[in-house]
């Protein structure tokens, strides 16, 4: 057997697990926008780590778990593009369940792109 990336899982150390540390990021979180998602991220000494949002809006449990799923994968293709630190909440909006996945994956590195650029903006040369 593998370990937790076999089994679709991220690593216990890369994830946002509770509702204080999510709250935190949606509170005092910068907000980037992409067509298919919304990234929230709040910079920390800590690795990255990230955690996934779908609104109820999308009705049932089942469609909200097929967004998740997907916004998941494509995190794991885009998350080794710009390597920040901090904390990252994965808002879906509705073209991240319609749309193709390689928009979504597109979205998702633009936006950490842009993350990125705030944060080397950010520190001392």
């Amino acid at each position: 057997m593998g370990g937790p990336d076999s089994f679709g899982r991220l690593p216990r150390r890369e994830r946002l697990t509770g509702n204080r540390d999510f709250q935190a990021v949606f509170q005092q979180g910068a907000r980037i926008e992409r067509p298919s998602l919304i990234v929230l991220w709040k910079e920390s000494d800590r690795a990255r780590r990230v955690g996934f949002a779908v609104s109820r809006q999308m009705r049932s449990a089942v469609t909200r778990n097929r967004v998740r799923r997907r916004l998941r994968e494509a995190y794991r293709v885009a998350r080794g593009a710009e390597p920040t630190p901090g904390d990252l909440v994965i808002v879906a909006r509705r073209p991240a369940l319609t749309g193709p996945f390689e928009a979504l994956v597109r979205d998702l590195k633009g936006a950490l792109g842009a993350i990125a650029e705030r944060w080397r903006a950010g520190r001392p040369a």
